[in-house]
């Protein structure tokens, strides 16, 4: 119970370092121009909307913008954690 627990923080944190690092990255080699590449974003998702209903208002919406670097460092990040899971 408790390693699962564990690897789970695992992931999330090394989910999250590579979310961060990613756009750090990206940011910094934006002006470069070899590594400009790496900069370029997609960005997706639901709009806001909102929905009033007099007494209540709701607003719904989530965007997504994501860079190569962090695409990258993502795909690396859940390889070193299938590696990590496999020793333990």
């Amino acid at each position: 119970m408790k390693k699962g627990i564990i690897k789970t923080l695992v992931f999330i944190v090394l989910i999250i370092l590579a979310v961060v690092l990613g756009k750090a990255v990206g940011s910094a080699v934006a002006g470069i121009s070899y590594l400009s590449w790496l900069a370029i974003a997609a960005k997706f998702g639901v709009s806001t909307v909102t929905i009033d209903l007099s007494v209540i208002q709701i607003t719904f919406g989530m965007m997504i913008n994501i860079n190569v670097a962090q695409s990258i460092l993502l795909l690396i990040s859940i390889f070193v954690y299938i590696r990590i899971q496999r020793k333990g």
